[in-house]
């Protein structure tokens, strides 16, 4: 464990004269797992957590103040551990701004006001890092290697299992069923300002149980190297205690076969056999995250199916595919209830996920299943963000053109004055046109989305309209002009914009 006390008080980090400009409690104490540097303004989905980022500044400086605070804001989502901006060679240090907005965020900020080179900060801290983690891989495999002796010896005993990881993390060690009922415990209690981490144990495609370390050490790196690991090791001590039943076993199948796009016999037959009513319509949902290690699915599957909704689930790959069974009557209803769950389920976790649209059959979820997969590669939600196919229908439309050429055409036959215009005055009136059309017309709440005065979102309306021809709400092409104007904001037509 190094705090960020120790990486300020090194020789590298000393030489850059680093000055500590925010408030933020325990930030002496915070641990860093990794130094990186970098001047790219869209860093945090690729953080993991833990980090001392290094900045040069230049480009976060010269952001307006509200686009900082975004900066800070998203580096804060990811639990960044602190953010080191250097001011050398600049007259100002960092705005009162900047600060405020670190303070709000929680993220611990740094000045750093001489120069010294990120490259020799980042080498001294990361080989201790990398000397500290090698030692916690070697906790953790003999961890593993004793557990395999028991199981070898003395067959999967849980509290003997569970008893042989307390004593080797000295930590606090539980094991759930998927419904919260306890299956072990070993470990004394640990106050909750320690570290936790939670994976989960999946045997034969199935979620059997969670397991969660606690430990009175701040730094979690210790505790998610070993949920990763020994999760394999308890789920084959699990096998044995856990059976399948056979509406369990037709479950995995089903999901499997929705996943392949198998016969449609055999979906019909699993369909049946996990006990699903014949005659009912689905949607799939496909959840995953961006980052790396095991994920917690357990709270969203539990949250998922309160609704009363018949889930199935599946753990494939990383990602969990969800199918609900909905009725024959409000199935939009009943989706778009499922969707607003999902988001709070989600809310403020590392997962991202998609839901594909209604199906009247469900042994036809495999088309659902396809598009909450295209979405996922379409557009990669942030972490705690869902996303809903039937809002992405237009994208998909214009994928499926096979030649961009033919929507290029039209695109330029309707709003080429329009473009040109925005092309030579460095306007944006495109995007003026498709916030407007897509709030079907409704110049108030256009304005209030686009930040913009009425009067002045009347005046961008008028020119529209002049350049178009006419009002597209009586012309009789209001369907076509949204269409090219959703093809040339999304660059799908060929040359539209160059």
């Amino acid at each position: 464990m190094i705090t960020l006390a120790e990486v300020l008080a090194s020789a590298p980090m000393s030489a850059a004269d680093p000055r500590l400009c925010s408030n933020v409690p325990g930030t002496l104490a915070r641990v860093v797992r990794w130094v990186h540097s970098s001047e790219v303004l869209e860093i945090a989905p690729l953080l993991r957590g833990g980090e001392l980022l290094l900045s040069g500044g230049e480009t976060l400086l010269a952001l307006p103040a509200g686009e900082q605070l975004d900066y800070v804001r998203s580096l804060a989502g990811r639990n960044v551990t602190a953010l080191a901006v250097q001011t050398a060679g600049r007259v100002a240090p960092l705005p009162d701004g900047l600060i405020a907005a670190a303070n709000e965020s929680g993220l611990p900020l740094i000045e750093l006001r001489a120069v010294a080179p990120f490259v020799d900060i980042a080498e001294a801290v990361n080989r201790r890092v990398v000397n500290e983690q090698a030692d916690a891989h070697l906790v953790v495999d003999d961890i593993s290697r004793r557990i395999a002796r028991q199981i070898t010896d003395r067959g999967p005993h849980l509290p003997t299992i569970l008893g042989l990881v307390a004593t080797g993390l000295a930590a606090q060690v539980s094991l759930a069923a998927v419904d919260g009922l306890p299956l072990g415990h070993a470990g004394s209690a640990v106050e909750q300002q320690g570290s936790m981490a939670v994976a989960d144990i999946v045997v034969g495609g199935q979620l059997a149980a969670q397991l969660t370390l606690r430990s009175p050490s701040p730094d979690p790196f210790l505790l998610e190297l070993a949920a990763d690991r020994l999760s394999g090791i308890l789920a084959l001590a699990l096998a044995q205690a856990f059976r399948p039943t056979p509406a369990q076993v037709a479950e995995a199948r089903l999901l499997e076969s929705v996943i392949e796009g198998g016969d449609p016999a055999d979906v019909r037959r699993m369909w049946l056999q996990s006990g699903l009513q014949p005659g009912h319509g689905a949607v799939v949902a496909v959840f995953r995250t961006p980052g790396r290690g095991e994920v917690n699915f357990s709270a969203v599957e539990r949250a998922l199916r309160a609704g009363g909704v018949n889930v199935k689930s599946h753990l494939r790959d990383g990602e969990l595919v969800v199918l609900f069974a909905l009725g024959p009557n409000n199935a939009r209803a009943a989706r778009e209830a499922l969707i607003m769950a999902a988001r709070e389920a989600v809310g403020g976790s590392d997962i991202c996920a998609s839901f594909g649209p209604n199906v009247v059959d469900g042994l036809s979820a495999h088309e659902s299943y396809v598009e909450a997969r295209e979405i996922l590669g379409l557009d990669m939600p942030a972490v705690g963000q869902v996303l809903d196919a039937m809002e992405f229908l237009g994208r998909r439309i214009f994928g499926a053109v096979p030649d961009p050429a033919f929507l290029d055409l039209y695109v330029r036959s309707s709003l080429g004055e329009l473009l040109e215009w925005d092309r030579k005055h460095g306007t944006d009136l495109l995007a003026t046109l498709v916030c407007w059309l897509g709030l079907g017309c409704n110049t108030t709440a256009s304005a209030a989305t686009l930040n913009i005065e009425r009067q002045t979102m009347h005046k961008r309306l008028n020119k529209i309209q002049e350049l178009l021809g006419g009002d597209p709400r009586t012309s009789g092409r209001l369907f076509d002009i949204h269409i090219a104007a959703k093809a040339a904001a999304n660059g799908v037509a060929g040359s539209v914009g160059t």
